[in-house]
């Protein structure tokens, strides 16, 4: 069996309750992981119709590629998926080649 990940997507289907377990499991501090989601989670978007911006678009997952702090974010999610797949291969369900 391969895993095959498609990485260019994987910032639009970052769930966010994922994001802010993580940032729990890793010791983040309360305090510091409310700013963290409140970053995360206050984005909202327009579309653009002959110039003018209509709509208001709230998306419910996702961090926004080329933003700063989602890259850094980004890497958490990874280790996160490194560290599962180590688990599942602990318990041998899964081989590495």
């Amino acid at each position: 069996m391969a895993f095959k990940t498609n990485i260019s997507k994987a910032y639009d289907r970052v769930e966010w309750p994922f994001l802010k377990g993580i940032l729990t499991a890793l010791g983040f501090n309360d305090k510091w992981i409310s700013w963290i989601m409140g970053c995360v989670t206050s984005v909202s978007y327009s579309v653009l119709i002959n110039g003018q911006p209509f709509g208001h678009i709230t998306p419910e997952r996702g961090i926004k590629q080329g933003d700063q702090i989602s890259t850094f974010l980004f890497v958490l999610c990874i280790e996160a998926l490194i560290h599962i797949l180590h688990q599942v291969e602990s318990k041998r369900k899964i081989s590495g080649i």
